[in-house]
């Protein structure tokens, strides 16, 4: 199993590859790593280097106040190895004047303009701003997108899957029987997000979990769905597994 949302590259854990190997045990066997600030950059080039670990480069909107035309130059320079963009997005439930939420929307277009450069699908943070999100989005179709920790209405969930977007449920979500069982199965992925607000990385498996009690899944099934939106043959991503 993947873990399709974390962030490896945070200065809460110690200890990570003892972590890794302790997820291993229990059968997560890969990671999508996600950058939130600038200082994470450098040390997500550095888990990168662990078996199983992918890297998404981004700058999150909580961190909007830290964008401008440098910090823009310098996350396009540490694309280089990056599958995707991310975490970025929108937050108006920490925006919530204009001028906050304009700041945040001028740092996601230039990320979206930078995944277009780069041919990366996105990961995106989106809280209380659905429909901008998905406006914003109106200008690059061609982009993949991923929309982590979802716990937006099957009527937001609808809306993103009209644009093609996957959808990842992680701890949060796991009283959300409403979402398992009417969410395509093409379209979902499984994260345990830590090790945001105390999360774990085994925590991945009681999302897994849920999911099976609502609709039947092969063990290798969000693997499958996350190579789809990574443009990755299955098979590379297997490789990419200790």
């Amino acid at each position: 199993m993947w873990d399709c949302h974390c962030h490896l590259a945070d200065s809460a854990w110690d200890n990570l590859p003892e972590r890794l190997d302790q997820a291993r045990r229990q059968g997560i066997h890969g990671w999508l790593s996600c950058a939130t600030d600038i200082d994470s950059w450098e040390r997500q080039k550095q888990v990168a280097q662990l078996p199983g670990v992918l890297i998404a480069q981004g700058l999150h909107p909580w961190w909007a106040h830290s964008g401008n035309p440098q910090s823009i130059a310098k996350l396009s320079a540490a694309l280089p190895g990056a599958v995707a963009m991310g975490e970025c997005g929108l937050d108006f439930y920490r925006a919530p004047d204009e001028q906050s939420r304009q700041q945040q929307t001028q740092l996601l277009r230039q990320q979206l303009v930078l995944a277009r450069q780069w041919g990366l699908p996105v990961v995106l943070h989106c809280v209380r701003a659905h429909s901008a999100l998905l406006h914003e989005l109106e200008a690059y179709p061609e982009l993949g997108v991923m929309v982590h920790g979802f716990l937006g209405s099957i009527q937001e969930a609808r809306q993103w899957l009209r644009r093609g977007a996957y959808l990842s449920l992680g701890p949060h979500a796991l009283s959300r029987a409403d979402l398992m069982k009417h969410l395509p199965l093409d379209r979902v992925l499984v994260e345990s997000d830590a090790p945001s607000r105390g999360s774990s990385l085994l925590d991945v498996l009681a999302v897994a979990r849920a999911w099976k009690q609502h609709q039947p899944l092969q063990d290798d099934h969000f693997e499958a769905n996350l190579c789809r939106f990574l443009g990755i043959p299955q098979k590379d991503l297997g490789r990419r597994a200790p």
